[in-house]
């Protein structure tokens, strides 16, 4: 069966009373996921589990704080002793693309995917948009590159990203480490090496410079360097999007790992959401991580996330020897985390 799920989370005190769990009470301390290794173990043959996480209202509890403020440190910490927490998850960054564009972010080549296998591993996510779309800025911070990487190398070779904008965002996140945002495949770039800019001001253009199919914002998240080696999940530094189009929605990330405690690469998982009465809505057909260690979300060690997903009910299901089946729910504006070991 499952095991307890740990999660690292942010310090500073705020109310979840807006994710509100079903059925178990969460509990808020906090413990590091294990460390990710390269060795995975076979699983046993069993029969078939069912198995239903849900949890009671919680009484008011720590959450993070707002996306333009930050947590009091990176070691400040919050966890749940279950297999499935529920959390408000305001993020630490706005969306790149403005209201009116398309904000969500594609799921056809994810971050840590291959897309349909043909593709480069992925360190970022991307924007689908019409050739010109604003790019916005996407926290305060000074711009530390500002043209083509024809010359220096971004990616994993020259001339990867095209027009590429990096900026740095000094104390994002309440952690000691340098965090930096990359917006790549520009078409026009508005900034210079040096300027200061504030979250939501216009820095570029979408285009399809680089090694692009078609235009489209490539967007990355770096901590620690300004190295794609050092690219983590942007997915888990936004907030769950609601707007006109994509009202209320929730996030949900996790790690599956085999029976010795490895993070299992590549690992297909089938996500359904769910009416009220059980019938079946729509399909997500998220992937682990395509390889073991790559990097995570500094407080989650996540091997999978899910972005922009309406709230509701869900079964998250897979077949490793035997049918793994998880029954939760998501509340808007928050992220679900979900923790499975084999067993």
């Amino acid at each position: 069966m499952p095991k307890s799920i740990s999660l690292a989370f942010i310090g500073i005190l705020v109310i979840i009373a807006a994710c509100q769990p079903v059925r178990s009470q969460v509990e808020q301390t906090l413990s590091p996921l294990p460390t990710p290794t390269d060795r995975v173990t076979e699983i046993p043959n069993e029969t078939s589990v069912d198995v239903e996480f849900s949890v009671e209202k919680p009484t008011p509890q720590a959450t993070m704080p707002a996306a333009t403020k930050e947590p009091e440190s990176e070691n400040d910490q919050w966890a749940c002793e279950e297999d499935f927490c529920l959390v408000d998850w305001p993020g630490w960054l706005e969306r790149p693309i403005g209201e009116g564009a398309t904000r969500t972010i594609d799921r056809s080549y994810p971050y840590g995917s291959r897309g349909d296998g043909s593709l480069d591993l992925h360190y970022g996510v991307e924007f689908l948009n019409s050739y010109g779309t604003p790019v916005l800025a996407a926290q305060a911070g000074e711009v530390v590159f500002a043209g083509t990487d024809d010359t220096i190398k971004l990616g994993p070779f020259y001339a990867y990203y095209g027009n590429t904008i990096v900026v740095l965002h000094p104390g994002l996140a309440g952690i000691d480490r340098e965090v930096y945002t990359l917006y790549a495949h520009l078409s026009e770039i508005g900034v210079a090496e040096g300027d200061t800019v504030a979250a939501g001001d216009e820095i570029g253009r979408v285009g399809a410079s680089g090694a692009a199919y078609g235009p489209h914002l490539h967007f990355e998240v770096r901590v620690g360097a300004n190295d794609y080696t050092d690219a983590v999940n942007p997915v888990l530094w936004f907030a769950p999007l609601d707007d006109h189009d994509h009202p209320k929605t929730a996030t949900l990330a996790g790690v599956i790992l085999d029976r010795g405690g490895t993070p299992l690469p590549k690992f297909s998982l089938t996500l359904e959401k769910r009416s009220l009465t059980g019938e079946v809505e729509n399909y997500y057909y998220p992937k682990t991580y395509f390889p073991t260690g790559l990097n995570a979300h500094f407080l989650l060690d996540e091997n999978f996330a899910v972005p922009d997903i309406p709230a509701g009910e869900y079964r998250l299901a897979f077949i490793a020897e035997r049918m793994y089946e998880y029954y939760f729910s998501l509340e808007p504006g928050c992220m679900g985390f979900i923790k499975i070991q084999l067993d």
